[in-house]
């Protein structure tokens, strides 16, 4: 495996980490010839990237995720690919979706009662 697609691999092992710590259990990297994708999450029908890299080229990444979703819902989680550097640990992971996508889970938040003391919204 080349040394690109180990990086990209322990980038995607990472957010599925995360997916999982969050409740995803049904969360699973898809097969590495599978093109449109690289994480599938459950029946949610969301195509799911992973970019660990140094240098972010954002509009071709959302261009073609777009095209792969359809009129779904999407989601690019993209890495720093330089953590050692100032800029990679202060960048560390994003979430990069849809703005209207964003407006729902923001009203979902908002709506969300805060005052429980989770940690993990939604779980305890």
């Amino acid at each position: 495996m080349s040394k690109a697609k180990q990086k990209g691999t322990v980038g995607e092992n990472e957010i599925l980490a995360m997916l999982y710590e969050w409740g995803h259990k049904d969360a699973h990297r898809t097969s590495a010839n599978t093109e449109s994708h690289d994480i599938w999450l459950g029946d949610l029908d969301i195509p799911i990237e992973c970019k660990f890299r140094k240098r972010w080229t954002l509009f071709p990444w959302i261009s073609r995720i777009r095209k792969i979703a359809q009129d779904n819902q999407w989601v690019i989680f993209a890495i720093h690919g330089d953590r050692r550097s100032a800029a990679g640990r202060s960048v560390g992971k994003v979430a990069i979706l849809d703005a209207d996508f964003a407006a729902e889970l923001l009203m979902i938040w908002r709506h969300h009662d805060h005052d429980k003391g989770y940690n993990h919204w939604p779980y305890p």
